[in-house]
């Protein structure tokens, strides 16, 4: 008779795992301790516990614009003319506030409002709202994560909650079957359904990206995990991900780490892919990037899609212009694209006369070509003239000629929060970087999609936010210039 096995018996390199993991543990809590914090888990349960406390809902009106902020969401209201913020996060060199604010905007009035409501979501930054007109008015939030004041402690969400706009109440949803904890992942609603694609986790020794896609269904509130046929998008967050209709989708871009043997690099994605709907299933297409006016590889990308219209927006972002071991510098870009949604083709969007220029538009030699004819497109939302690119202005102004009027319009920026609302395009906040310092702004900016005249500055940036961190900060502190820099593209 053979020996009888103890199913109990742990191995020894488990052992080793284990005490490894706890030397850690006590490691951050003497840490935790000497800089003031609690353990982050204990935090988030203990403001959770405090928000249920809440009996009933309150607002206010605001004497101020919101505070400056990024990874935050803007949601255009499904019922009446309004902009929803809610959470985000600031970081001024020393420490970083994570909030869980839910603030109206009203552009009529240009007025903001408070709302805090019983049952209320702890803080986040890096999640995805989705707003439906379904009963009465519902606002879905899901994922994103918590930041501890040091940034020494990182929280990934995997929650869901819904906000009734007409009851002014807070619900945590549960359903089994979800995505794991995430944040810089993308939601949209295709039907009666939202999709969450990507997104990334750092538990402090691991950094993991996802290309899963899942759904969750408003009818039935369930979770289920989408099977897909084709070749999808690689791992990645911070995607542009768009409705493209009431069952496709488009995919774009990205940000994401690789690791090659030893050394591990960054890798901003410039793909594009289509999931559709069809005979039963879902299935991807690889598209492409889009056509010759395709962004370059930038991340922290703002995107938004005017889904009457069948078209995206994009803003801003950061391309990578040179990476060593010990620098990485970023061009941060003030362009503004839109993408076509049914034909997946990029128009650079040129103010002031109403027109795009056209994706494939090529000049060949020194003969300037011919105005080529424009073509009207329209829609039950408005009407835009499609024409040839505009030509290059001249990089030295002729001798007598005024000085170009001061550029209206949001400034270079990346990670701002981007919506449609009514036809006109909002772009709020967002981070801009200057060396080794991140300044986190809290401008609001406005354009009409009718007349694409020129942007409208709803709240000026009133200047930069203080900085309380060094220079050499980053060189001093082992492993916090890599760490937060590529943390803030993945979102």
């Amino acid at each position: 008779m053979g020996k009888k096995k103890n199913k109990n018996k742990v191995s020894g390199a488990v052992k080793t795992a284990a005490k490894t993991d706890k030397k850690l543990a006590n490691k951050l809590k003497k840490e935790l301790a000497n800089l003031g914090e609690e353990d982050i888990a204990k935090v988030i349960a203990q403001i959770e516990k405090e928000e249920a406390k809440r009996a009933a809902a309150s607002e206010k009106t605001l004497s101020a614009p919101p505070s400056p902020r990024a990874y935050a969401s803007l949601t255009p209201h499904p019922l009446v003319n309004e902009l929803i913020l809610f959470g985000g996060e600031y970081h001024d060199g020393q420490k970083t506030l994570v909030y869980n604010e839910l603030l109206f905007y009203n552009p009529e009035k240009n007025t903001w409002r408070q709302v805090k409501a019983p049952g209320g979501p702890p803080p986040r930054s890096a999640h995805q709202a989705i707003a439906t007109p379904a009963n009465k008015g519902e606002l879905w939030v899901f994922g994103g994560e918590f930041t501890s004041p040091s940034e020494t402690q990182f929280y990934h969400y995997k929650d869901l909650w819904c906000f009734s706009l007409a009851e002014k109440k807070w619900e945590k949803v549960s359903a089994p079957n979800g995505p794991s904890p995430r944040s810089g992942h993308r939601m949209v609603q295709l039907g009666h359904k939202l999709f969450v694609f990507g997104g990334y986790c750092d538990d402090g020794r691991e950094c993991r990206y996802y290309d899963d896609l899942h759904a969750f269904c408003l009818d039935t509130r369930t979770w289920s995990k989408v099977e897909t046929g084709g070749r999808g998008p690689a791992a990645r967050s911070a995607c542009i991900m768009l409705p493209a209709g009431p069952d496709s989708l488009l995919v774009y871009g990205g940000f994401s780490r690789v690791k090659e043997g030893r050394t591990e690099h960054t890798h901003t994605h410039t793909d594009m892919f289509r999931l559709v709907h069809k005979n039963g299933g879902w299935t991807w297409r690889a598209l492409g990037a889009g056509g010759p006016l395709a962004p370059p590889a930038r991340a922290g990308q703002a995107a938004t899609a005017n889904v009457q219209a069948g078209r995206g927006y994009v803003f801003g972002g950061i391309l990578d212009v040179e990476e060593t071991e010990e620098e990485l510098r970023g061009e941060l870009s003030d362009s503004l694209l839109m993408l076509d949604l049914e034909a997946a083709r990029w128009h650079a969007v040129t103010l002031g006369g109403a027109r795009l220029a056209r994706a494939d538009q090529e000049t060949q030699g020194e003969k300037e070509p011919e105005p080529e004819p424009e073509v009207v497109v329209t829609d039950e939302v408005f009407t835009m003239k499609i024409g040839a690119a505009p030509a290059p202005a001249s990089a030295t102004p002729s001798i007598g000629a005024p000085a170009p009027a001061p550029r209206a319009g949001p400034t270079p920026r990346m990670s701002a929060m981007m919506c449609v609302q009514r036809s006109v395009l909002y772009v709020y906040g967002g981070l801009l970087e200057q060396d080794e310092k991140h300044f986190y702004l809290s401008d609001l900016y406005a354009l009409d999609l009718h007349k694409l005249s020129q942007w409208k500055t709803v709240v000026a940036q009133p200047g930069l936010p203080a900085w309380y961190g060094s220079d050499s900060e980053w060189d001093s502190s082992e492993g916090s210039d890599s760490d937060s820099s590529e943390s803030e593209d993945d979102e």
